[in-house]
């Protein structure tokens, strides 16, 4: 592994040499043809990797965890560092990670080690080496993964988002991009009606929008549009996104967004292999494990799995009987939560028993339900506010978590390792958990920007 972070190091090194030489990354050179151009070129050149593999060592090297703990321990660290600072989109540097040459070059590192490691599996599957038990989980949460990270990168550069202001009566063709500058947009939207709902203590309880849209295309629509409800229309989906805080109920405006992705459906392609590969893995690791379990051990599994439950169950409780903002109210809430603390809780009770027994099994099925949440996240993200990673301080944190717990599952597969660097590698992931889970409501870099915290204007 010091190859790895030699590596990690020397791509690192280029990334701070680049950022000086040629200033940050501009994804929006990417947009379309470009980053299909990108795509096929990145295809080609793993393809390349993997025919020249016998010949040259780096190759073959970069598909093994030797290649991978290293690139993600750095991923990790990066990250960290994007979570402790304020991102900004006109930052710089440590402020604006996402166009930091290190951070994109890290990243892409991994990439590549993933395309190249799904291409070394699906070899032995071909030649029948393979076992379907593992075989299956891995192609899905491996293959997921890298189809959810190339579209959705090279496809953020072709997003549109724009917001538009929707008076009562006045039919609206303009928009507002994100530099600011007006857009004609291909439909027309007028407000009929601005509907408000609240609380006995006057906070919003929910709000939303009778509009009629008009398309160039002679469509003429009548449609409510409510927060986690959006609306979609000759490839643009509606947002409710705010309104005329001073008037509330009174409001004579809506503020809509509108967001057009061409690449949603290949994102959402990858987001639901790994949610197929985290239920296979839970299931293969549940059969394995519990038909070899008799007796007290069967009676210590189950006792931990009500322990679980219930401690999901009253933590999902005592917050869902809080008066919940519009943007909780979704279909979403109760999955994405309760999964995420279930996971938090049986790796939590992973440290405990760690400290006498080897918990693996018990770190994969965790590690299915954290991806299972993150992955419902980002789904119900999409729905509320138009976006399914946005980088948000709390889906950094959420990234950072992940990205741990798979550097001690790797590592847990190298046949030559020390369980007291795997048990310190445990209780670090679960350290960053803590600052996942409410660590981050007292970091400064989260103040003021996080969508993740919620106030009676939303």
């Amino acid at each position: 592994m010091k190859e790895g972070f030699l590596i990690g190091g020397g791509l690192i090194i280029t990334g701070l040499a680049l950022q000086l030489s040629v200033g940050p990354v501009v994804w929006d050179t990417f947009a379309w043809p470009a980053n299909g151009i990108v795509l096929a070129t990145f295809f080609v050149m793993l393809t390349a990797m993997v025919y020249l593999r016998k010949k040259v060592y780096a190759f073959q090297w970069m598909s093994t965890y030797q290649a991978a703990i290293p690139a993600m321990v750095y991923a990790v660290v990066l990250t960290i560092l994007m979570g402790l600072t304020r991102q900004q989109v006109n930052g710089t540097w440590l402020n604006n990670m996402l166009s930091f040459w290190p951070f994109v070059l890290i990243y892409l590192f991994i990439t590549v080690i993933l395309g190249l490691t799904i291409h070394r599996r699906l070899r032995k599957i071909f030649r029948g080496d393979g076992s379907m038990k593992r075989d299956i989980p891995f192609m899905l949460n491996h293959l997921g993964l890298f189809i959810a990270l190339t579209t959705a990168t090279l496809g953020s550069a072709d997003i549109q988002r724009v917001k538009m202001i929707c008076g009562v009566g006045e039919p609206e063709w303009r928009a507002m991009e994100q530099d600011g500058s007006i857009k004609e947009m291909p439909i027309a939207i007028e407000l009929k009606k601005f509907i408000m709902e609240t609380y006995e203590d006057g906070k919003p309880k929910r709000y939303a929008s009778e509009i009629q849209i008009l398309t160039k295309s002679g469509k003429n629509i009548e449609t409510t549009i409510d927060v986690n409800k959006p609306y979609e229309v000759d490839g643009w989906k509606i947002y409710q996104y705010g309104y005329d805080t001073q008037m509330g109920a009174q409001s004579q405006i809506t503020i809509l967004e509108l967001v057009s992705d061409q690449w949603l459906p290949w994102v959402y392609a990858g987001f639901y292999m790994m949610l197929a590969g985290a239920v296979v893995m839970t299931l293969i690791v549940l059969w394995r494990r519990l038909r070899k379990v008799t007796g007290k051990a069967l009676w210590i599994y189950f006792g931990l799995a009500v322990f679980a439950s219930l401690f999901a169950y009253f933590f999902f409780d005592s917050y869902n009987t809080k008066t919940l903002v519009p943007a909780l109210q979704s279909p979403w809430f109760a999955p994405h939560v309760f999964v995420y603390i279930f996971a938090y809780s049986l790796l939590g009770v992973a440290v405990v028993i760690a400290w006498w027994k080897r918990v693996d099994d018990l770190v994969y099925v965790s590690f299915s339900f954290l991806t299972i949440g993150m992955l419902f996240g980002a789904l119900w993200a999409k729905e509320a506010w138009g976006h399914y990673w946005s980088w948000d301080p709390k889906e950094t944190w959420a990234a950072i978590t992940w990205i741990a717990y798979l550097v001690y599952i790797h590592y847990r597969q190298l046949p030559q390792q020390r369980n007291r660097l795997a048990f310190w590698m445990l209780i670090g992931s679960f350290v960053l958990l803590q600052m996942c889970w409410w660590g981050i409501n007292y970091l400064p870099s989260a103040q003021g920007s996080s969508v993740h915290t919620y106030s009676t204007s939303e």
